[in-house]
């Protein structure tokens, strides 16, 4: 049955006010479902992929169902990042404005004794990291005997992050009878180890099934880029699209801290988010970044998975993710509420492979582009320049100036009115682009040479083979994957591919004559 809105789903008129009060009309697949069975009092595991909307499912049954009590912690959540726990209470006290229940944050990296305070002035629902919320346990200032609720948000993160232990010491101390809820965007075998052990055997697993597991709002591209042209690649996109607030993704904190260093020094307004910040400049950033007073904010998986931000319109994954179930969880940060998102992912040609892995397992097609030209870029920048221009007019702000220009005569004034129009287009790239165009043009044609690791054969001596004595240009020459008994080479041109064909065999490398198979589809030809 679909339900059209949240009137009938069972929740209290408080919690339904406050919903319709943040302009919410219609209910998602997961609170659909969700929702009546968790007001059913029923153990549940809720899989969902990223910003679908869990977060209000558990939230909205928990404060219709609960009362404030004096002195007694009725719901527990525990969330695997500062930054997602800060955004689940923050839901919580949106949802909950019109009830007389009071929730509260608790984490680590922050003053522990203004936490003590908070749960001791009557919290009816604390939110909080497994480190920090056993801290308080341990200490007896966070009695946990008479949940009502146990839930556990983005536990396949908590996991993964090494909490299993902590998630299990916290969950023997709770109420035997209280309702537990696991949601997850996914459900390794671990989850369901803790679900056995931890909810009753009636629990009800409810998941959204797609067809993709990457939402269907969110346009995906990526642009094949030689490793020291990545960084030109990141600016060439920037520069030639509209972008109004962005996340990239990088693997490491050094290189969030290098890439936000780059940026900066090319005038682009980036700020970086990862483990080893201070928690005070995380939350500044995070703030900054929801009120749209910065663009770019560069991260890391784990920093980034407690942000919760509406309308991000692009996010960039600049290096892809070792883990590729991760890049569901990145490109989830856009495209939310039913609204158009685009991701972009930076992918060399040995990571070709991975990025297969990528759509294989998450059962989506990233469609591959290319990069904007010089020209594109100067286009978008005229764009941008001209309608500034008009702006300033419109505002009145050009008026101080019309008395110079009046003295110059009409062909001064197109001269002036183009070097000025020059200069600002060019203030406004944040790269000195100095080629028409970059990336690694597509493969035309592929060729297997007998020798490989078996031979002690290298890379670099195979390319300085083609180039030198078969005669192939070394930008037509793509991916060289080095196998133990052949090396596989990529060309980019028909020519030299013919050349490949023509001049390799029996030409001698190490001493041995080489013999060549063309790649063709379901065979191989040899030559």
């Amino acid at each position: 049955m679909i339900v059209k809105s949240f009137d009938e789903l069972g929740l209290n008129e408080r919690v339904l006010d406050a919903i319709y009060a943040l302009g919410f009309e219609r209910p998602s697949p997961i609170q659909q479902a969700a929702i009546p069975v968790l007001l059913e009092g029923k153990d549940v595991i809720g899989q969902a992929q990223t910003g679908t909307g869990k977060t209000l499912a558990f939230a909205s049954v928990v404060l219709s169902r609960l009362e404030h009590k004096q002195r007694q912690v009725q719901a527990i959540i525990l969330s695997p990042t500062r930054e997602l726990a800060l955004q689940i209470e923050e839901e919580f006290e949106k949802i909950g404005r019109f009830t007389s229940l009071k929730s509260t944050v608790v984490y680590g990296g922050s003053s522990i004794e203004k936490q003590i305070r908070a749960i001791k002035s009557d919290a009816d629902i604390v939110v909080g990291t497994p480190g920090r919320v056993l801290d308080l346990m341990r200490r007896q200032v966070l009695d946990l005997g008479q949940v009502n609720y146990a839930i556990l948000d983005e536990a396949d993160e908590m996991l993964n992050m090494g909490f299993a232990e902590d998630i299990q010491a916290i969950l023997e101390e709770t109420n035997p009878q209280r309702q537990t809820l696991l949601f997850s965007a996914t459900m390794p075998p671990a989850i369901m180890k803790i679900a056995e052990r931890y909810m009753r055997p009636d629990m009800q697993k409810i998941t959204i099934a797609q067809k993709s597991r990457t939402a269907s709002t969110v346009e995906q591209y990526y642009f094949e880029v030689r490793p020291h042209e990545r960084y030109e690649a990141l600016c060439r996109l920037i520069d030639a699209n509209p972008m109004e607030s962005v996340i990239i993704f990088c693997r490491t904190k050094k290189g969030v801290d290098e890439l936000v260093s780059a940026m900066s020094k090319s005038g682009y307004h980036a700020e970086g988010m990862h483990g080893d910040l201070s928690q005070e400049l995380r939350l500044e950033t995070l703030r900054r970044f929801k009120s749209r007073q910065l663009t770019f904010l560069v991260a890391t998986d784990v920093a980034a998975r407690g942000i919760d931000v509406e309308n991000v319109s692009h996010v960039i994954n600049y290096d892809l993710p070792q883990d590729v179930e991760a890049y569901v969880h990145r490109i989830g940060r856009t495209g939310r509420a039913s609204r158009k998102g685009i991701a972009y992912s930076l992918v060399t040609p040995r990571e070709r492979p991975l990025l297969k892995d990528i759509e294989r397992i998450n059962r989506t097609h990233i469609e591959q582009a290319n990069l904007p030209t010089l020209k594109n870029i100067l286009k978008h920048k005229e764009e941008v320049v001209l309608e500034e221009v008009y702006d300033a007019i419109g505002s009145g702000l050009h008026k101080n100036y019309k008395q110079q220009l009046q003295q110059l005569d009409q062909a001064d004034l197109i001269n002036v009115a183009s070097a000025l129009f020059y200069l600002q287009t060019q203030s406004h790239t944040g790269f000195a682009y100095d080629k028409e165009m970059i990336g690694v043009p597509k493969t035309v044609g592929a060729v297997y040479l007998d020798l490989g690791k078996n031979y002690h054969t290298t890379i670099a001596a195979v390319v300085r083979f083609l180039i030198e004595t078969v005669k192939v240009k070394k930008e037509d020459i793509g991916r060289v994957d080095l196998q133990n008994r052949a090396i596989l080479v990529e060309l980019t041109s028909q020519q030299a591919l013919k050349n490949v064909l023509k001049n390799a065999p029996d030409k001698k490398f190490a001493g041995r004559k080489v013999r060549v198979s063309e790649k063709t589809k379901g065979r191989q030809s040899s030559h």
